[in-house]
């Protein structure tokens, strides 16, 4: 432990000084699968953290639509070089990185079934962002996404960000009264990724530490429901970087870890089956402090399977502080 507690000093260190001007952005528009010839519809939730004036990361999620045979989405980190040579409120970038993507496609040729195909690509994108007297941003992104194993799509989106204000990392406040230390209630739903998206009332609750501004890890208990073809639940443990903003009050989070499961799934159309198996668990949060010690949290869960059976759970939680 003592170790771990290093490491995660070390790594804020080294992550926070670098907080120029980070922004999410909301974004939507549309995509084109090339071989198909097929349109859909696209959108992108995105984080970026700026290196410095000319360089920036990126962590997104990005929603490509509906196609023949493809319901695909994903996880996207990109390194962008920019620059504002041509005005000052504008900044114009090209980003490049790896594309993580999550397909539901047909599991026969008849087209009965689906399957949960994952998979890697590469993504590249243009993007042209306005930055006016406020913190709202206006951006215009242009993608392509090359795969060996699945679509290959263009995408072009418009949408909003807001810049936001890093909380210093020497801020004498941290971590304050509030407390290292939070638990979570949870209740939301879960959406199976299938052709037919059946979806089941959800639930959890998470315990989160905090080792330094920005890291954390968390162990939550999830209830997935009961949805056709699907009753799972199990324990996640997860490693979070979650920096804060406007002191503290505001936060975006990416988690990663394993989820123990057990559970029940169909097979062939015989009755369930029990089904006791180690997923991947990607989530997505972000929260707000509106007392000393309360948070509102919403996090968006990726559970990844090698048995056709993933699921995004998104949930709504009040989290107490000590």
């Amino acid at each position: 432990m003592g170790n771990w507690i290093k490491f995660s000093v070390l790594l804020a260190t080294l992550v926070t000084p670098l907080a120029h001007a980070d922004s999410v952005s909301v974004l939507a528009g549309a995509m084109n699968s090339t071989k198909q010839e097929q349109s859909s519809y696209a959108w992108t939730l995105s984080y970026l953290h700026d290196l410095n004036e000319n360089m920036a990361v990126s962590f997104s999620w990005l929603n490509e639509g509906h196609v023949d045979n493809h319901h695909r989405d994903g996880h996207t980190f990109q390194f962008w070089g920019k620059t504002q040579a041509l005005h000052p409120k504008l900044t114009l970038a090209a980003g490049l990185g790896p594309y993580r993507y999550f397909d539901t496609t047909p599991k026969r040729v008849d087209g009965r079934g689906y399957l949960n195909d994952h998979g890697w690509g590469g993504i590249f994108s243009l993007q042209a962002t306005w930055q006016g007297e406020s913190d709202w941003q206006y951006q215009l992104r242009l993608n392509h996404i090359s795969t060996s194993g699945s679509i290959d799509t263009n995408s072009i989106m418009l949408g909003m960000g807001y810049r936001l204000s890093p909380m210093a990392f020497d801020d004498p406040s941290w971590p304050g009264a509030r407390g290292k230390q939070e638990v979570v209630a949870y209740y939301g739903q879960t959406i199976v990724n299938s052709f037919g998206s059946e979806t089941a009332n959800s639930g959890a609750l998470e315990y989160r530490y905090t080792f330094a501004p920005g890291v954390k890890a968390s162990v939550e208990y999830i209830q997935e429901g009961e949805a056709k073809r699907m009753r799972r639940s199990g324990v996640a443990l997860q490693a979070w970087y979650e920096p804060g903003f406007f002191d503290d009050k505001f936060t975006v989070g990416l988690g990663v870890g394993p989820y123990f499961s057990a559970g029940k799934k169909s097979r062939n159309n015989r009755p369930d089956l029990e089904k006791n198996a180690v997923a991947g668990l990607v989530t997505m949060a972000a929260s707000y402090r509106f007392s000393e010690h309360w948070r509102a949290r919403v996090a968006w869960n990726r559970t990844v399977t090698d048995y056709d059976k993933d699921t995004d759970v998104i949930l709504f939680g009040l989290g107490y502080l000590f």
